[in-house]
C-alpha cells in the first residue's frame, strides 16, 4: 500500500529558509495560517507531511509571493506510478 502523505523531515537549512519566508509574509497571511506555520516550524528541523507543505506552499502563493522554493515544488509534485 502506498502512503499518499508521507512525513518529511526538513533539513536545517529548508526549515530556516522556510521559517524566514514565513515570518517575512506574517503581515499577509490570515492569522490561524500563521500560527499553523508558525508552530510546525518551530523545530530546528520541522517535520511536515506532504500535504502540509502543500498547504504552506499554496498559502504563500495566496499572498502574491512568486519566489517558491523548488524544493518544495519538487516534493509535491505527482509521483510517478511504480
Amino acid at each position: 500500500m502506498q502512503h499518499n502523505n508521507p512525513i518529511i523531515e526538513l533539513t536545517l537549512e529548508k526549515t530556516t529558509q522556510l521559517r524566514q519566508i514565513w515570518i517575512s509574509h506574517g503581515q499577509e497571511l490570515r492569522p490561524e495560517d500563521f500560527t499553523f506555520g508558525k508552530v510546525k516550524l518551530s523545530r530546528p528541523q520541522a517535520k511536515l507531511t506532504k500535504n502540509q507543505i502543500y498547504r504552506m506552499m499554496m498559502t504563500l502563493a495566496e499572498t502574491g509571493y512568486d519566489a517558491i522554493p523548488e524544493w518544495m515544488l519538487e516534493i509535491t509534485d505527482p509521483q510517478e506510478a511504480k
